[in-house]
């Protein structure tokens, strides 16, 4: 690759993974580069990681994807907290232009919609990711071979390592097993494969040695045991996600996708039909560049519209408005400026602000925020209407205020917005 490239970003909780493809040839293969997530300094990090991507495929950069977790997705203040560090790490530490972000389900659909195609198996799917500490399952339709539709979303907290943690308690390790049984769990792959599936279905073969890890063995029925926990909440997940009329075809990635008790699972499941498809570890990010560069259109459910009121003094007269919020916009702007919330000095304390989703006023409650003027954004949610980004002005940290996804008429308005140079 030497010409314009397309980038597409995965920073997930153990492995961050970039992949590089040229712009205007969505067929070739991409470059795909991962590396374990740091717990500190990830501006370096993701300029090392995008350094080392261009060694392997140079020229310029036309346009970035950033894949968004569903787990971040989800509502909650915590899960827009993550979102937001991770964008003030590529915008303003960075500062890495033209960059659109993209949910982990509609990248996963398209990398899955590629394999259904590659496979002959259109249709209902079900892909689940299996990372290191969350999961996701996505139902999607797949209607041809350019095109899928995202249905619903499912996710769960704790993956591969809340099983090592289950594990490792079984197997009574001492020291470090994550770092210990990721390895053997590479080389001694084969045997797992084999023996794994068996005891699932055999309760006899449940003493067999699937690892050895020093002077400890350890056996299928710990396995199976040390895996309930994540059978259970994967079960549950695929419940929620998929239709009881029509079987769907599986489709597995993360990580911990790969364990073969995973494969077995979803092979056992009667709403799932033949033998799960594997997407690699990595479906994201590639599915990311299909996905940016139109390769496979992914469609989703309409999200709600959320307008904020907009009260500003034109020529002494105060008018009311309302200004759009674009969950793909960093923060809302109204003729090229920007929107502000202004907090009175006298306003009360954790006073609500009046939103309108779609055709209803609701009431947003605030934190205690001090008296100023606030830049205000909203970050999208597959739960409901998204949360308020809430940033001083004059700089300072952001607060997030949820949206409730079941709300009711608001009461009046206890705080109002105007543009920066109309007041």
């Amino acid at each position: 690759m030497t010409g314009r490239l397309r980038v597409a970003l995965d920073v997930g909780t153990a492995t961050t993974s970039i992949a590089l493809g040229e712009h205007g040839a969505p067929g070739a293969p991409p470059v795909v580069v991962s590396r374990p997530t740091p717990a500190r300094d990830l501006a370096v990090f993701l300029a090392k990681l995008l350094e080392a991507g261009r060694k392997e495929a140079p020229g310029s950069i036309a346009d970035m994807t950033v894949t968004v977790p569903e787990t971040w997705l989800d509502g909650s203040a915590h899960g827009a907290r993550a979102y937001e560090r991770l964008r003030r790490t590529l915008l303003d530490e960075l500062g890495w232009p033209r960059v659109a972000w993209l949910r982990q389900a509609d990248c996963l659909a398209a990398e899955a919609a590629a394999h259904a195609a590659r496979a002959a198996r259109p249709g209902p799917m079900l892909v689940c990711d299996l990372g290191a500490r969350t999961m996701c399952a996505v139902r999607c339709e797949v209607t041809d071979r350019t095109a899928v539709q995202v249905v619903s979303i499912a996710v769960a907290g704790a993956g591969g390592v809340s099983f090592d943690a289950e594990l490792a308690a079984a197997a009574s390790f001492a020291g470090r097993f994550d770092a210990a049984f990721s390895a053997i769990r590479r080389h001694q792959a084969r045997r797992a494969a084999v023996v794994l599936p068996r005891a699932w279905s055999h309760p006899r073969y449940r003493e067999a040695r699937v690892y050895r890890l020093g002077d400890i063995e350890i056996s299928a029925g710990t396995l199976i045991d040390a895996f309930a926990g994540t059978a259970a909440r994967l079960r549950t997940m695929i419940g929620e996600v998929t239709d009881g009329d029509r079987a769907a075809t599986a489709a597995v990635t993360g990580r911990f996708g790969a364990f073969p008790l995973v494969n077995r699972l979803l092979a056992d499941d009667p709403a799932l039909a033949g033998p799960p498809l594997w997407l690699g570890p990595d479906a994201a990010v590639r599915g990311a560049l299909r996905a940016a560069s139109q390769a496979i259109m992914v469609r989703g459910p309409e999200p709600p519209t959320v307008t904020l009121p907009l009260h500003r003094i034109r020529n002494g007269l105060i008018e009311t408005d309302g200004v759009p919020l674009d969950p793909a916009a960093d923060f809302a702007a109204r003729d090229g400026l920007p929107v502000l919330v202004e907090v009175p000095a006298d306003a009360p304390a954790a006073a609500p602000l009046t939103m309108r989703v779609d055709d209803r006023d609701v009431s947003v409650p605030l934190p205690a925020l001090p008296p100023g003027a606030y830049r205000v954004g909203l970050r999208p949610s597959h739960a409901g209407a998204g949360v308020l980004v809430l940033v001083p002005a004059s700089g300072g940290e952001p607060a997030f205020c949820p949206i409730a996804p079941n709300v009711t008429n608001a009461p009046a308005e206890s705080s109002w917005s105007r543009t920066d140079d109309e007041h």
